[in-house]
């Protein structure tokens, strides 16, 4: 189990969402499909990422939404600042946040931040 599933196929920002993860102690899990992402999301994730570029996006983010064991989940979603069509797209399927990829980048830390286990006393 992850606490972060995500879907994105772009190695920049599954590097990043490794190293972000790992310097806050979050687990996550990439996926390459709908299906496995909503199997993983299901096994208890905490927050799912999806890159809206990727065609398969709407269809996941859909899945999820319509899903009671991954309605309540929430979703971020990223995408080119220029893609508004996209973006309402992602919107009307049920995706809790979405971001342009830059202003993504800059709010993973925060974003895993609040999933973060509490310090060790």
């Amino acid at each position: 189990m992850a606490d972060v599933v995500y879907l994105i196929q772009d190695m920049l920002f599954t590097s990043k969402i490794r190293e972000v993860a790992k310097q806050v102690g979050v687990s996550v899990q990439g996926t390459r499909d709908v299906a496995g992402l909503a199997a993983a999301a299901a096994g208890g994730a905490k927050l799912v990422i999806v890159d809206l570029r990727l065609p398969i996006a709407v269809e996941a983010l859909a899945r999820l939404g319509g899903d009671p064991a991954t309605r309540a989940i929430p979703s971020v979603g990223f995408v080119d600042h220029e893609k508004t069509d996209v973006m309402d797209q992602a919107r009307a399927s049920g995706c809790g946040q979405v971001m342009a990829k830059g202003q993504f980048s800059n709010a993973l830390p925060k974003l895993f931040a609040s999933l973060a286990p509490p310090p060790a006393a």
